[in-house]
């Protein structure tokens, strides 16, 4: 690495090849993730990736299921519908 970097620089940024790897994916992978919203910073030649805001946009896409419903809602609902 350049030794011009200072350490603050250094420690809210990482190469994106090294943070790729971190996340064990690949360097194609990871340019695609920045054409998908992923933050990141062109400097000295190298492409930065911001350490908190990435962790923050990788947790943004995250999706969970819709919980399933309990048979006894939809049995209770039956009923009030069925009482009408």
């Amino acid at each position: 690495m350049p030794e011009i970097l200072d350490s603050d620089f250094l420690t809210e940024y990482e190469r994106e090849s090294d943070w790729a790897e971190s996340h064990g994916i690949s360097q194609r992978t990871a340019a695609r993730y920045r054409s998908l919203g992923l933050p990141f910073l062109t400097f000295g030649g190298y492409v930065w990736i911001p350490k908190r805001e990435g962790r923050e946009w990788i947790a943004s896409r995250v999706k969970r299921r819709n919980p399933r419903r309990r048979r006894q809602v939809i049995a209770a609902a039956a009923t009030e519908i069925g009482a009408a």
